[in-house]
């Protein structure tokens, strides 16, 4: 879309210089036409006011293309900008997916009403394969029993909160780290992230 914008542009700038060189012709012509003697003054008269008025229309077009090109170099200098903002919005979000994709944790995403929206490919192999029913289901019908039961009840708090919740307790010989960090503002909430690791408790 830019390239076709900076075309515009250019045929613009030429369209004016073009007009322009009219311009001068014009000049000349008038140039011309002045030596004449008086028999053909009338007639040199109205030739000059008529390429007045030509080059008065002239000047108005060349003025409003200038205007419109003024206009094109900023939606230019504004698809650039968005195009750069578009560019670092992408390069983030594909960081944030291989960090998700890539972290040894279990990773879930729940909704402000507590649903699970989204998992990484590492929460059914530490919670079980039978956690993959759990998508779009409230975080109280997950069994968290194996790991820490007070889970749902964790991200409950820090989804009205809307503050981190952190939690570590021991299971048979495993150390469970939970958090909760919450997305969005202090104002709206617009869900939370749950990571769950499991360690060895030495």
């Amino acid at each position: 879309m830019a390239d076709q914008e900076q075309t515009a542009v250019r045929q613009l700038l030429q369209e004016n210089q073009r007009l322009k060189q009219k311009v001068f012709e014009l000049e000349e012509k008038i140039r011309k036409l002045a030596p004449q003697g008086e028999g053909h003054s009338g007639t040199g008269s109205s030739v000059l006011k008529l390429i007045e008025h030509k080059d008065f229309q002239l000047e108005q077009y060349a003025a409003r293309l200038e205007e419109k090109k003024e206009q094109l170099e900023e939606a230019v200098r504004e698809l650039e900008s968005r195009n750069t903002q578009l560019a670092m919005w992408m390069a983030s979000l594909r960081l944030y997916q291989d960090i998700f994709e890539n972290d040894a944790s279990a990773l879930i995403g729940v909704n402000r009403d507590a649903r699970i929206i989204l998992f990484n490919h590492t929460a059914p192999q530490i919670l079980g394969e039978k956690f993959k029913a759990a998508l779009h289901q409230p975080i109280d019908s997950v069994d968290f029993s194996a790991f820490d039961p007070d889970t749902p009840k964790r991200v409950r708090e820090s989804l009205a909160a809307r503050k981190p919740v952190d939690s570590s307790i021991l299971v048979r010989d495993r150390r469970i780290l939970t958090s909760v960090y919450p997305i969005g503002s202090e104002v709206e909430s617009r869900g939370a992230l749950l990571r769950i690791q499991v360690l060895s408790a030495k």
